[in-house]
């Protein structure tokens, strides 16, 4: 049954026996008005804590989780992996989300917002669903009409216009900005001709003349006024419109075309010919220093060209591949798959993934000591982060024949990180870990909270690091081995160091402890957001 919907044992089944409960058993009779609220809602609604634990719901809610948040129709009473998404970028942003869904033809808008105690702290989060089917296909009927309309417009002319019976303009199409150089908002109530006048060269055809006659007149041209430049010249077309109930002069209605570009086009024309063949003699003078500079800017162009594609292609095309591949094994596109496979192709996946975003860590390694790296914290699961980052590694350790088994977090901590740094905080260690440790030794991880802050250690029976190296492990480029022509292990030392200022920059840190051939204890702490109990796992 669902939480909402429960009721005290032996009452009649009325709403004044009804006893509203949380979805782990404690009594929420405070909320017992806004509760009602939520059963009667025809849409999703849900309310939860500051640690994402669902407290209140509907069934609609339950429906959309599993159809859009990866729910487990079999455990409705955990929070989906995607309202835990959500939460975790409400957290950090602190800020509403909106987003727009549609579910069994109907759509929906969401709108999930941090609930915020008198302190100023997350108390919880909140969500609803609002149907907006009819005002969106209304909406797309007139974005369709207004488009049709405007593209009528675009192409006949560069603006539209109408004026009342005094000539004063009453509409102007925003185009019009181009040419005036102000807002079609502030013309209206603008007498036309305080915009320009017309230039006739015919008097039988004269557009004032037919202005007072109240007849059409057609491209008559209309300079306009622009400011210190040259008159913008307008190719004006009106035609006149009357009353329908009197008859009388109701004013002009008409479009624009700007030629000013094409008008002085023709001139430059004329007068381009007469200078061409004075400029044909210092044209040839050029041209040799042309050619030399065009060559020397598309050999330039060309290294340039060539040093962006062969990065391009050296990192991100096979990573890309990599992870597309992985992508389509996971999605069975070709046909069935065994499960083992998958749960390879799944860390292939997110091997890929994390590597990608190293290659770009690595653009970013001298803004570490800046502190300019973007660091955005949510609660985050402890076993969920150790979780990943092991499967980073296995498949190292299981070529080096290095026992993981211990590389479990079974305790129900929440942290307050950023969810990448961490995992490549604790997948750099775990890597570092087996690197160091020779065939058949083993690596682990324990965990224990020193007050507001979850201490999460990995441990390696390796060959250990000397004393006076445990500070300088830390330092960028630092390796353990000092003749680098001897070193038999791969990589630039940059991972401990990174890390560290990962950790540091999460409000957290690193330690080291270690004695030379019983090997090292390198221990993360990060803030601590909650430890649920096991009543509130299940």
């Amino acid at each position: 049954m669902n939480a909402m919907e429960g009721r005290s044992p032996g009452t009649a089944g009325t709403d004044s026996n009804v006893a509203w409960v949380r979805p782990d058993g404690r009594n929420a009779d405070p909320i017992v008005s806004l509760a009602r609220l939520f059963v009667a809602s025809a849409v999703p609604v849900y309310i939860c804590d500051a640690a994402g634990v669902v407290v209140l719901k509907n069934s609609a809610f339950d429906e959309i989780a599993v159809a859009h948040y990866g729910a487990d129709k079999t455990r409705l009473d955990e929070t989906p992996p995607g309202i835990m998404r959500l939460l975790e970028r409400l957290y950090a942003n602190r800020a509403p989300i909106e987003e727009t869904q549609v579910l069994d033809g109907r759509t929906l808008r969401v709108r999930h917002v941090p609930l915020v105690d008198d302190k100023g702290g997350i108390a919880g989060f909140a969500g609803a669903w609002t149907d907006v089917t009819a005002a969106t296909e209304a909406n797309r009927r007139a974005s369709r009409t207004e488009s049709w309309l405007l593209d009528v417009i675009r192409s006949s002319s560069d603006w539209v216009w109408s004026t009342d019976s005094r000539l004063n303009l009453t509409f102007a199409s925003p185009r019009i900005a181009e040419t005036v150089g102000q807002p079609p908002q502030l013309l209206v109530g603008h007498y036309l001709l305080s915009l320009g006048h017309f230039e006739s060269t015919d008097s039988a055809f004269d557009p004032m003349a037919l202005i007072a006659r109240h007849a059409p007149f057609r491209n008559a041209m209309f300079l306009m006024s622009h400011g210190k430049n040259e008159p913008r010249r307008v190719q004006l077309s009106g035609v006149p419109i009357f009353d329908e109930e009197t008859g009388a002069f109701a004013g002009y209605r008409g479009t624009g075309t700007d030629v000013t570009r094409r008008h002085a086009a023709e001139q430059d024309a004329v007068s381009s010919r007469a200078k061409l063949e004075e400029a044909v003699e210092t044209l040839k003078s050029r041209n040799a220093q042309l050619d030399l500079a065009l060559d020397q800017a598309q050999a330039a162009d060309k290294a340039k060209t060539d040093f962006l594609a062969m990065m391009s292609h050296e990192l991100r095309t096979p990573l890309n591949s990599i992870i597309g591949f992985s992508d389509a094994a996971q999605a069975k596109l070709f046909g069935p798959i065994h499960d083992s496979y998958l749960g390879y192709f799944r860390n292939i996946h997110r091997a890929g993934k994390h590597l990608l975003a190293l290659i770009e860590d690595l653009l970013d390694t001298a803004n570490i000591k800046r502190q300019t790296l973007s660091i955005k914290v949510a609660p985050v699961r402890a076993q969920e982060l150790i979780a990943e980052a092991r499967a980073l590694v296995v498949l190292r350790a299981a070529d080096k024949k290095v026992d993981i088994s211990a590389c479990d977090l079974n305790g129900p901590w929440i942290v307050i990180a950023d969810r990448v740094r961490a995992r490549q905080i604790f997948a750099n260690l775990l890597s570092n870990a087996i690197k160091f440790t020779p065939t058949g030794g083993r690596v682990g991880i324990e965990a224990e909270v020193q007050g507001e802050r979850l201490a999460v250690t990995v441990w390696d029976t390796g060959v250990g690091i000397a004393a006076a190296e445990c500070d300088r492990v830390f330092e960028r480029f630092y390796q353990g081995e000092n003749n680098i022509l001897t070193r038999q292990t791969e990589g630039m030392g940059l991972g401990l160091a990174v890390a560290r200022e990962l950790a540091r920059l999460m409000d957290g840190d690193i330690t080291l402890q270690s004695v030379p051939g019983k090997g090292a204890r390198f221990t993360v702490t990060l803030p601590l957001a909650r430890a649920l109990t096991g009543a509130e796992e299940g």
